[in-house]
């Protein structure tokens, strides 16, 4: 997302809800509680997320 045409897009998102991860995120494996999901399950908790985000802005 670090492409020159998507500087506006990634300025909004980071605005919004953050810096955009730089670094590999797979330290989640390490966790003691970290469990994988369903890319189902993925897509319902980021929408609810996302709308949750969007209703707290």
């Amino acid at each position: 997302m670090h492409d020159h045409a998507e500087f506006a897009a990634m300025g909004r998102y980071e605005r919004q809800y953050g810096l955009l991860a730089e670094d590999a995120v797979d330290g989640w494996r390490n966790q003691p509680q970290a469990a994988e999901i369903s890319a189902a399950d993925f897509e319902r908790l980021w929408v609810e997320a996302r709308r949750a985000l969007g209703n707290s802005a």
